[in-house]
């Protein structure tokens, strides 16, 4: 269950500051919004969400993604966040992939979202 003035539920009231600027619904508006992020950021978001994986997960696993309440899909948004960001804390430890296509350049194509949210 939700807070009337959260957008996540309140098993996850933690998580709360990444809500409103983190959860974006698709990839190309993942990827740019990490480039234009500090490493600073990028690690206290995944200091954050990345130990939430697991409950993440178990959450979100109760709802069809077809059907999926928006405090959920939020949650979902959240865990799409750390996969696009886990090469930049884990592997590059620079927020855009060192020596590759620049930003501008770099067109994303990704398949149709399978979630339907279901209106709050």
């Amino acid at each position: 269950m939700s807070r009337p003035d959260s957008l996540l539920p309140s098993e996850f009231a933690d998580l709360e500051p990444y809500a409103a600027d983190w959860v974006l619904a698709s990839e190309a508006e993942r990827n740019a919004f990490r480039i234009r992020r500090t490493m600073d950021e990028l690690d206290a978001f995944h200091n954050a969400v990345f130990p939430r994986l697991d409950d993440l997960c178990e959450y979100i696993d109760r709802y069809p993604l077809d059907a999926m309440p928006a405090p959920a899909a939020r949650l979902l948004r959240l865990g799409q966040m750390v996969m696009e960001i886990m090469p930049a804390t884990m592997v590059y430890r620079e927020p855009d992939v060192p020596n590759s296509v620049p930003p501008e350049e770099l067109r994303i194509i990704s398949p149709a979202d399978p979630i339907r949210i279901l209106e709050d």
